[in-house]
């Protein structure tokens, strides 16, 4: 009976052992983040809220598609240092126009809405501003910004500064 105790006594001890002493293999692999400031990589989190698709439809080989949504609370996150900031948005909508051909895509963004601008990709990147109000822009069908914006109206704040 000793002995059948003593070896029970040590399996627990190992499976208390394994589960309490992080695995190496287990391990989740490091989130690098988003090229979306200077300097640094970001990281992005969201909560609540609620999208859906509106609308889609084909016209003359456009296809239109509307999504809105609403309550969301984003954080961005610097990798490097852990300074974080989290704004709550009101609500958005996203207009998009895409060329069913070429696959190049019109954006037309109302509300808040947080634009990420990635570093040697996107034109005038890296960078990310939560807009509120109105932006227009263009894609290619990679989602690649390959102009500048063709409009702003409204509020813009610079995230990546906030994060510095």
């Amino acid at each position: 009976m000793r002995k059948y105790l003593w070896r029970l006594l040590l399996t627990a001890l190992f499976t208390v052992m394994t589960l309490a002493v992080p695995q190496s293999v287990l391990a989740a692999p490091p989130d690098l983040g988003y090229p979306a400031c200077a300097g640094f990589n970001i990281t992005v989190k969201s909560s609540g809220g609620n999208q859906g698709t509106r609308m889609t439809r084909l016209k003359d080989g456009i296809i239109y598609t509307i999504v809105a949504g609403s309550g969301t609370t984003i954080s961005v996150t610097n990798v490097d240092t852990g300074k974080t900031v989290t704004f709550d948005t009101k609500g958005s909508v996203t207009r998009t126009a895409t060329d069913a051909t070429t696959g190049e895509i019109q954006w037309a963004l109302s509300g808040a809405n947080l634009v990420l601008l990635f570093d040697k990709v996107d034109v005038g990147g890296p960078s990310t501003v939560l807009y509120t109000g109105l932006v227009k822009f263009a894609t290619d069908k990679n989602y690649t910004l390959t102009q500048p914006f063709q409009k702003q109206s409204g509020t813009q704040r610079d995230i990546c500064a906030e994060l510095s």
